[in-house]
């Protein structure tokens, strides 16, 4: 259990779930724990791809390093 405000990282948001399931085997292959996160706005699906969660701010800040070092300069921090 997290006791941070914002324990996942958000990698980022497809609308194509094929984009997003291909981001998420690349977090596998980097030794990443992903989820997909299906949501839908204004009746247009998309997809959320998240890894965590960190349970420590060390563990948050490793989290988003290993993310950036694939590649997603934009990551960022999100309640889940």
């Amino acid at each position: 259990m997290s006791t941070l405000e914002k324990p996942f990282v958000q990698i980022g948001i497809f609308s194509v779930e094929a984009n997003a399931d291909r981001t998420a085997q690349q977090m596998r292959g980097a030794g990443l724990n992903p989820s997909v996160k299906r949501g839908e706005t204004a009746g247009k699906p998309f997809w959320r791809v998240v890894v965590g969660p960190a349970t420590t701010r060390s563990d948050l800040s490793n989290l988003l390093r290993k993310v950036k070092a694939e590649g997603f300069s934009d990551a960022y921090a999100v309640t889940n």
